[in-house]
Parts: structure tokens; sequence; C-alpha cells
């Protein structure tokens, strides 16, 4: 090969997923021609090392050969899956199989290689293109994960983690909370001083959630002007209460602007469950219909005294 590849593969890290010695001794050879460290090449031959050198190592594609004994390059696919490991698999047989070919692509494996045919230059050409391929696709997955104004994570982000929070309480005794808040005076803030102060304004209240939550607390975007917290591993409703209470001391007051400083005042809902006999996305929608009737109510006090306020619901 003439020209470097652009993704340096000097400090490429991969895993070999090869039980036959003489397959594995060629492709690691192939490896270090291509410039790979051979430092930087692990080689195992059982699903247990994989998925352990998967989840402990920073492995950037994994080669996986389609049959070992008792198990396939599948199955370590699926494991890989299960335990929500995102490394693009590059699948390796001694089979030109279209039912093998076929198997690869359903499980998303980012390439399909014959061990009779490989050559370094088509080794090489498969690893950059599945590297670049899953940067591409991860740039998309995580934009579609994050509200482009503020940089929280958006509405689909925080259904995603409250379900998978719900699902992880269920077999404990802790509880999980869920703060609603909506910013009041907002429609009027952009019809009198325009969109882009209103966009400052929600810009500085995501900041000051940021920065006011707790370390395991997730704060996201959900609306246009409504944001909402995620908080687990807690014991009593009132420390979610008092988190909320906290979080919307943080918030009330001045923020600064391109207009000027402007008040911000806000109406939250709080609504906690413990463990649910539910399916986690019916607990959630039920939590999540607590927390907004609770900022409703809040909401309807706010009107009456012009102060930020918070409602509680429980839900059991």
């Amino acid at each position: 090969m003439n020209a470097l590849p652009p993704y340096a593969p000097q400090s490429l890290r991969v895993l070999l997923f090869e039980d036959n010695p003489l397959d594995a001794a060629l492709i690691r050879k192939f490896l270090l021609t291509v410039g790979v460290r051979s430092t930087n090449i692990h080689h195992v031959d059982t699903i247990p090392s994989a998925l352990q050198m998967l989840t402990r190592e920073n492995v950037d594609v994994c080669l996986a050969d389609y049959y070992l004994r008792p198990s396939t390059g599948f199955d370590l696919m699926d494991e890989a899956k299960r335990y929500d490991i995102n490394v693009p698999f590059i699948m390796l047989t001694a089979m030109d199989d279209r039912s093998i070919d076929d198997g690869a692509l359903a499980r998303g494996a980012y390439g399909f290689l014959v061990k009779g045919e490989l050559t370094v230059e088509g080794l090489e050409r498969s690893i950059r293109y599945a590297l670049m391929r899953h940067k591409r696709e991860s740039t998309l997955a995580r934009d579609a994960l994050i509200d482009t104004l503020t940089g929280l994570p958006n509405r689909k982000a925080f259904y995603e983690r409250v379900i998978g929070a719900v699902a992880d309480n269920a077999g404990r005794n802790g509880m999980v909370a869920v703060a609603l808040f909506n910013l009041n005076g907002t429609k009027f803030l952009n019809e009198s001083f325009g969109t882009k102060v209103g966009d400052d304004m929600l810009c500085a209240v995501a900041k000051k959630l940021r920065d006011s939550k707790r370390a395991s607390d997730m704060v996201a975007r959900i609306g246009g002007d409504e944001f909402a917290v995620l908080m687990a591993d807690l014991v009593l409703p009132g420390h979610a209460v008092a988190q909320a209470k906290s979080l919307v001391s943080a918030i009330t007051g001045t923020v600064d602007t391109r207009d000027g400083k402007h008040d911000v005042n806000l109406a939250g809902g709080v609504a906690t469950m413990t463990a649910s006999q539910s399916a986690p996305a019916e607990a959630v929608d039920r939590l999540m219909q607590q927390a907004t009737q609770a900022m409703f109510n809040a909401k309807l006090m706010t009107r009456r005294g012009g102060v930020s306020e918070i409602a509680v619901a429980r839900l059991q």
C-alpha cells in the first residue's frame, strides 16, 4: 500500500476471535503489515474471553471467525449486543456461504471476508470501511439523542434512560423519581425580545440544571420550555423532593441573555415509584403522567403567586 490509511493503523486496537492457530498467525501477519502494533492485537478463542476483552479494553474492531467449536462468531455478536457492546464486527469464514453472509448482515456485521481469498489490501480496506461507517453511524445515533440547542439529552434519550432505571430497580427496594420543570413566560419573552433571547434563557437554564444536579442524575430537555431530571437509587420520596427543590432554587432568579438580564421562574412536578410489577415501559408511562399532572398543578400555583412552585405526586 502506498498511502497511509486515514485512521492511523498504528493506534488501532484489534480483537481477533479465532481458534485456528495457523489462520490466527496469518491474520496477525496481515495486521502487522498494515501497520497495527503487535501489542494492540488481542487474540482470543472463547466467547467469555472475548467478552472480557470487549468490556475491559478499548477495542476498535473485532475480527470474528464464523465457526469455533462449539460456538460461532454469530454467538459472540449476539452476546455483545446483549451486553450493549458497540464495536464493529468483521466476519471471517473458510466457507463462501451465502447463508453465513446473510446471517452476518442481519446481525449488523460491517464486513464479510473469506479466508482463502484474504489479502493484506482486502483486510485493510474492510477495516477502514468498517471504522468509517461505524463512526458515521455512532455520530448519527448520538445526534438523534441530543437536543441541538442546549446539548442536553432529548426526550427519546430520557425515556430510554428512565425505562432502564425502572427495569434495574425492579428487583431492588430502591426508588426512582422523575422531576419535570416548565419555564414560565417563555412565549412572552420570544414574542417581545425575539427567539434568540428565548434560546439564551433555555441554554442558561440547561447549564444551571447540569451544574446543580447530582452526579448520578440525568437532566434532559424534553420539550420547548420543558426540562426533566431522572433520580435513581433513592431511599425516601423526601429525598427526591428535596433535590427537586434544590434545583428550583438554582434555576430561579435572573439569567444573562444578549438582551440583558431576564427573570426565570418555573413550575415543577415530582413523581416517585418503588419496584413495579408492570413492564418497564408501562411503569414509565404512569410515572411520567403523574409527574406531568404534578407539574400542571404547580403551574396553576405559579400563575396565582408569580413565583416558582413545585408539586409532588406519589406513584405506588
